[in-house]
């Protein structure tokens, strides 16, 4: 019987006899392999998470002892106190000293002084107070002993890699040596180093030496359910500890080499190996110890935890599963080969048929204008690309439901294609036009903004001091919500003017216009900032009002007498500006600290903003921003910040001021590591120069040894 003479019916039924069966062999091969080579990684890396849970245990108890050594300093002054106190020069001979250290008695003066100082006195109740600390001491920025917990091996501390360590290490920094078993103290120990300094200043090493024996009692007892045992190992592959039915047992056995190869190289995860000569083979789960604090020039870290059980004990249930899920399988399989050709009937065939009346009624639904050709490129190698796909339809001949069912979708598929090309030239069309309106409106925005900068003083003035301005604006679409303006009030002083709305797009640009014409209406008021912000606050808020709109807009206003040398501001709600001073070497600083209580205008109608006032001297350079430019993300979402615009309008300060905007603006692109900003960014630099120019003005918006506009 040939394929094509039979009915669909009848093909469904061979097909599923055949889906059924030879997936169901399949399956029994790959469950047999992969499948049970998954469980088994699965336990693998439960074994590894119970030896990473140990592990991070070890490393957060070591990182809390320093917190706790940091916070006893700062509550209990008295360590530092003695050692700010200690005259250098006034120490004993250290050679001399060293020795005879070791047939010192208590009651030489020296020791006598070393355990009994206020120091050691703070170290003896930090100790008190923290059981496991079981020796602590500290040696000065020389090297020498001068507090203690208890008499140490050596006076002379210098020669020891932990002070050595130490003294390099940067405030609040940390370092861990590796675990060991101290055997004539009977416990395990870590060595935890910890710099002293008082402002900055180094006064000495501490040296905390841990008792990590309470850490090792949450190790499980030898044998629990699935024979589970724990082990830390050291990175030269001595096994120091392996829980045992006390908790813990001190260990001088070595792992087997090539299993201590797989740890190393990976540091965590997991293995099967025969630990020493036993012919039972593990399966070990392991992770690394790596504190904060450890010491990174080495390339072990401090330790490894291993938890491992029997691997006989770990793929018995697991051999059980695949069987279960074999027999599962089966049956399955027999249940579907019966249910299936009812089901196709019921679920196949006959929404088939009801799928290719619903084609043709939505066929029949369509009315479309007469096809238009295409000229594009691009709209060519889609319509070929469609009558393929048209083509490939029609070619379909199974003698079926399935051909009938083509036909439709033929008719159909044409259809709608053409609907589609007419509905992509509508949109092409109404898309131009949308683009053409907001270039217009780009273009509308630039002409907003200032063409050319006042000359503050005038020509003929002789005021002591002259205005330089440069600007950088960049909205984060084709128009944006951030503005500026430069307001000549008389030839000695020029108000500057930035703001920020809220959002960005079309929206906001709206609003600047809006608050352009606010700012012309009422220049002759702009003498006083605070006054001048109370006006704009008032008549946009009756704006944003009437408009049933959620708007507000952040904004600073500066205005500079080149006259009196002063400069007078009011804020409302905006980023802070930064100031500085050419030539001295100080870093700029913000323009006021803390928070100002001056909202943003538009939020409240009867708002009373402060003005503040200051003297200006030549050299002084202002840097106004909107918060495009400090909220800038990169793309682990961490903030430009402030502290790195602080920096690079430091940098600027060597180069001319035309250059300044533009560099601040490169180097937020650079962080964010993107072309594109996320928000809008507008940045204004306005420097105080020499006045009493001799030389005329060279060009229109320029003065005379100061700089053009910014890009």
């Amino acid at each position: 019987m040939k394929l094509s003479n039979m009915g669909l019916r009848g093909k469904f039924a061979l097909a599923l006899a055949i889906a059924a069966l030879i997936p169901f062999l399949v399956g029994l091969v790959v469950l047999e392999t992969f499948g049970f080579r998954h469980l088994l990684a699965t336990k693998g890396r439960l074994h590894e998470a119970e030896a990473r849970a140990t592990a991070r245990s070890l490393e957060r108890s070591v990182e809390f002892q320093a917190g706790n050594f940091w916070s006893w300093v700062a509550a209990d002054p008295a360590l530092l106190d003695y050692l700010s106190g200690l005259v250098t020069g006034a120490e004993p001979d250290m050679k001399a000293t060293e020795a005879r250290w070791k047939e010192m008695s208590e009651d030489d003066p020296v020791l006598r002084e070393i355990l009994g100082n206020p120091g050691t006195n703070s170290l003896l109740r930090f100790a008190t107070s923290h059981k496991t600390v079981a020796e602590v001491l500290v040696a000065d920025t020389t090297g020498r002993l001068v507090a203690a917990s208890q008499k140490a091996s050596d006076y002379d501390q210098s020669d020891e890699a932990w002070w050595s360590v130490g003294r390099t290490l940067p405030e609040s920094g940390m370092w861990t040596d590796s675990l060991h078993f101290d055997e004539s103290a009977g416990v395990f120990s870590l060595d935890l180093v910890l710099p002293i300094h008082r402002k900055g200043e180094l006064k000495g090493v501490a040296k905390l030496v841990l008792d990590v024996t309470p850490l090792f009692s949450q190790l499980r007892t030898s044998r629990d359910d699935s024979g589970g045992q724990l082990e830390i190992l050291l990175p030269d592959s001595r096994v120091l500890a392996r829980s045992g039915a006390t908790g813990y047992e001190a260990q001088g056995t070595t792992l087997d080499p090539d299993a201590m190869l797989v740890i190393r190289a990976a540091r965590n995860g997991w293995t099967l190996n025969h630990p020493g000569n036993s012919p039972e083979e593990r399966m070990s789960g392991f992770a690394s110890i790596e504190s904060r604090g450890s010491d990174r020039r080495r390339s072990e870290p401090d330790g490894y935890v291993l938890f491992s059980s029997p691997k006989d004990e770990v793929v018995a249930p697991l051999r059980r599963q695949v069987v279960l899920i074999g027999l599962a399988a089966g049956l399955a399989t027999g249940v579907c080969l019966l249910g299936g050709y009812a089901l196709v009937n019921r679920k196949i065939l006959k929404p088939i048929s009801a799928l290719g009346q619903a084609a043709r009624s939505v066929a029949a639904t369509a009315h479309l204008r007469t096809d238009v050709g295409m000229s594009e490129t691009e709209a060519f190698a889609l319509r070929k690309t469609a009558e393929e796909d048209l083509h490939r339809i029609r070619s379909i001949q199974t003698g079926d439901e399935v051909q009938e069912l083509a036909e439709d979708f033929g008719a159909m598929t044409d259809r709608v294609m053409r609907y589609h090309r007419e509905l992509e030239a509508e949109v092409d069309a109404k898309t131009s036009l949308i683009r053409e309106e907001l270039e217009m409106a780009r273009e509308f925005q630039t002409a907003l903004m200032p063409t050319s900068f006042p000359e503050t003083p005038a020509h003929l003035a002789k005021d002591p001091l002259r205005l330089g301005f440069a600007h950088f604006y960049q909205p984060a679409s084709t128009v944006g919500g951030d503005f500026f303006d430069l307001l000549e009030l008389d030839e000695h002083r020029t108000g500057v003017l930035i703001a920020d709305v809220m959002g960005h797009g079309a929206r906001s640009a709206l609003v600047t216009a809006i608050l352009r014409a606010l700012v012309r209406n009422h220049v002759a008021s702009a003498h006083d900032p605070g006054a001048f912000l109370g006006i704009l606050n008032r008549e946009l808020f009756e704006v944003i009002e009437r408009s049933h709109q959620t708007l507000f807009v952040t904004a600073f206003f500066l205005v500079l007498d080149t006259k009196e040398a002063k400069a007078s501001w009011a804020v409302a709600g905006h980023p802070a500006p930064l100031r500085a001073r050419r030539s001295t070497g100080n870093p700029p600083q913000l323009l006021w600290s803390g928070a100002q209580r001056q909202p943003a205008l538009g939020l409240m109608p009867a708002t009373a903003y402060q003005t503040a006032n200051s003297s200006i001297r030549a050299g002084d350079v202002f840097l106004l921003y909107t918060d495009g430019v400090v909220e800038a993300e990169n793309p682990s979402g961490k903030d430009f910040g402030i502290q790195r615009l602080v920096a690079t309008f430091d940098e600027a300060l060597d180069g001319p001021l035309a250059a300044m905007p533009a560099k601040v603006i490169c180097e937020v692109a650079a962080f964010q590591k993107r072309r594109h900003h996320d928000d809008d960014v507008c940045v204004v630099a306005v420097e105080v120069s020499p006045g009493a120019v001799s030389e005329p003005v060279t060009g229109p918006g320029m003065l005379a040894g100061s700089v053009p506009r910014g890009a």
